[in-house]
C-alpha cells in the first residue's frame, strides 16, 4: 500500500547489484512488479529491474544482423547449392520469430501500464505520465490484450 511499517528492515547492506526473489509456501502467490511504472514512484537513487531488457529489434534488424553474420568467414547461403525456397523460408521465420518477440514485449509493456494506471486511479494518484504512454499504445495490441483476458 505504499506505507512503511516500522523502521528500516536491513542497516547496513554492501553496495552491488541485487536480484528479486521470492520464496512462496503452500498456496501463496505473488505479484511482482519490475517496473518501469510503479504505483508509487521510486526514490532517486532506485532503478527498476526492467531497466536491464531493451526493446527487441525490429524483425528487419534482426534478419539484417543474422544475414551479415559470418560463419568461419563465409555469409550465409552464398552457396550456388542453396535452395532459393531455403532461403525464403529462413528469412520468413526469422522475421516472424523476432516479431513474435517484439509484439509480446510491447503487449506486455501496455499491459503493465494499463495496470499500473488503474492502481493510481484507484487510490486517486497522478496518472499523467502513464496517459501519455498509453496514447502509443497501437490498436492491435489492445485487442490481443482484450483476447488475453479470460
Amino acid at each position: 500500500n505504499g506505507k512503511q511499517i516500522g523502521d528500516k528492515a536491513f542497516d547496513n547492506i554492501s553496495p552491488g547489484t541485487y536480484y528479486p526473489a521470492v520464496s512462496c509456501y503452500s498456496d501463496i502467490s505473488v505479484k511482482m512488479n519490475f517496473g518501469p511504472h510503479f504505483v508509487y514512484p521510486l526514490k532517486d537513487d532506485m532503478q527498476p529491474v526492467s531497466d536491464l531488457s531493451s526493446v527487441p529489434p525490429n524483425p528487419e534488424d534482426v534478419l539484417h544482423t543474422v544475414l551479415s553474420t559470418s560463419n568461419e568467414g563465409k555469409k550465409p547461403f552464398l552457396s550456388k547449392k542453396v535452395d532459393e525456397r531455403v532461403v525464403t523460408a529462413f528469412k520468413d521465420l526469422v522475421k516472424k520469430e523476432s516479431a513474435i518477440r517484439r509484439e509480446a514485449y510491447l503487449l506486455h509493456a501496455s499491459m503493465q501500464k494499463k495496470d499500473i494506471l488503474k492502481l493510481r486511479e484507484e487510490r486517486s494518484l497522478p496518472t499523467n505520465d502513464l496517459e501519455d504512454a498509453l496514447e502509443d499504445t497501437p490498436m492491435e495490441m489492445d485487442q490481443q490484450y482484450a483476447s488475453m483476458h479470460y
